[in-house]
């Protein structure tokens, strides 16, 4: 191993520094996932969602159900992430007019439930005409 290797923890002694950072993130995740289980589990009992000794069926829908929570904010991260880092202008697909992009919010249905996405869009004086942008020409 090169001299950019870190030690992250005692089951992983020697990591490389892109593989530290990734050791780290993952960590950081299992940990957040068993204190969002911790606190699903506190919630369920305080709303009386569950209680006594549920059927095994309640426990996973209200597992179920924290899930698709988790996966409808991660995919609205990761559209805002690809937001921004898309060039500010792009062409116009019908005229070539090189445009200033506006962010824009959109509901779309995932498979987890809605989700409001953030989107740029450009708006074409020339065509008089709204348009979402190609990826390959804003960079990505």
């Amino acid at each position: 191993m090169d001299g950019a290797a870190a030690v992250v923890s005692e089951k992983n002694s020697q990591i490389p520094l892109g593989d530290a950072k990734t050791a780290q993130l993952m960590e950081r995740l299992e940990r957040l996932l068993q204190e969002a289980a911790e606190v699903e589990v506190e919630l369920s009992r305080a709303d009386g969602s569950i209680r006594g000794l549920p059927h095994y069926s309640v426990i996973e829908g209200r597992a179920h159900a924290l899930g698709r929570r988790l996966s409808q904010e991660a995919q609205r991260r990761q559209m805002r992430e690809v937001s921004a880092s898309q060039s500010p202008t792009a062409k116009c697909p019908g005229c070539g007019t090189r445009c200033e992009l506006q962010p824009f919010s959109r509901g779309v249905q995932s498979v987890d439930g809605s989700v409001e996405l953030q989107e740029l869009v450009g708006d074409c004086p020339c065509c008089r005409r709204s348009f979402f942008p190609d990826a390959r020409d804003v960079g990505l």
